[in-house]
């Protein structure tokens, strides 16, 4: 089944321009399109080809990239203390594979042009967001940073629906500007993190949005909550965008499927009593939703990312249970 065809929203972008690619010809961005030309042609290659190269070379990244290897192994410890060492270590080998295959992915949904995303993928459960939307509400999708993320988001236009997607930029403004590109060919509209006003007018209008606020977040009203019973410290925006706009908030997450067939996007039953009036209660909710979420397939989560930084003047699990920021 193929994406229906959808117009691209006015000002796409939000506010963020669309820069001529010529004025990115110096020698400094020369390695971002190198890369940028790695993928378009690794997304000529077949589906079955590109899965056994991204093993190999995530293999190759495993032994290569050691500081990641390391944080990678710091997460699994710390979330999973009742496996060996050798599990757990095979979770994280297995994570760079997926993260090599994520790379794939990017160009699957930015070059596609002969219907092979949608082929490989897909969506399940979008009755629960007819139905959010029939009671008048906007719907906010949460996810979490899976390394499967860039294909989720490019299945949602099947809805037959307008989305709006929140996204942190990247500080490779080349990068920016290609991942925009790509992106928009899809649908949706673009948000960056640090318009996070936006996300609520898209709410209150009766829209639906993307937002995955798992990561690290240790500004103004941030909350310490367990993740995989980790401490971690938390954004408790979800609560504040559901109470300033009552919304309806549906769990969305991604699965790459194990035999190599494609993807399954699920999105969930709205979730009850929410919020609760105890933003950490609601993260907690949130952050079992994740979990259960990861069971699935614990290596497809970003590992790889420092999810248990603490405050500073803290033990940092990262460097050893020294106090952060003290040298």
């Amino acid at each position: 089944m193929s994406s229906p065809a959808i117009p691209p929203p006015d000002d796409a972008t939000c506010g963020v321009p669309l820069l001529p690619l010529r004025g990115f010809w110096a020698p400094r961005w020369w390695p971002t399109w190198i890369g940028f030309g790695i993928l378009r042609l690794l997304d000529r290659l077949p589906w079955k080809v590109q899965g056994a190269l991204a093993g190999a070379l995530g293999t190759v990244a495993w032994y290569a990239a050691r500081r990641d290897r390391r944080t990678t192994l710091v997460n699994l410890r710390l979330a999973y203390p009742a496996l060996t060492e050798r599990a757990r270590r095979a979770i994280g080998h297995a994570h760079f594979r997926s993260l090599v295959f994520s790379l794939f992915e990017i160009g699957l949904v930015w070059f596609d042009r002969r219907g092979r995303l949608e082929r490989l993928t897909r969506l399940e459960g979008r009755e629960h967001l007819e139905a959010a939307l029939a009671a008048g509400r906007g719907v906010l999708l949460v996810g979490a940073h899976f390394t499967t993320n860039e294909i989720a988001a490019a299945v949602l236009p099947r809805t037959g629906h307008q989305y709006d997607i929140m996204y942190k930029r990247s500080g490779n403004e080349l990068m920016n500007q290609l991942a925009l590109r790509g992106r928009l060919t899809r649908s949706g509209r673009l948000i960056p993190n640090d318009k996070f006003v936006e996300l609520l007018k898209v709410m209150k209008r009766g829209g639906i949005a993307l937002y995955a606020p798992d990561q690290r977040f240790d500004g103004a009203g941030s909350v310490v909550v367990p993740l995989f019973g980790v401490p971690a410290l938390c954004n408790p925006g979800t609560t504040f965008i559901a109470r300033a706009t009552r919304c309806a908030v549906l769990p969305f997450f991604p699965l790459r499927l194990a035999d190599g067939s494609g993807y399954l996007m699920s999105i969930g039953a709205p979730l009850e009593d929410f919020p609760s009036g105890d933003g950490a209660r609601d993260v907690a909710r949130y952050h079992a939703l994740i979990e259960a979420a990861v069971a699935k397939a614990p290596e497809q989560y970003l590992w790889s990312y420092k999810r248990f930084r603490p405050r500073e003047g803290e033990p940092d699990p990262y460097r050893g249970g020294a106090l952060r920021g003290i040298r």
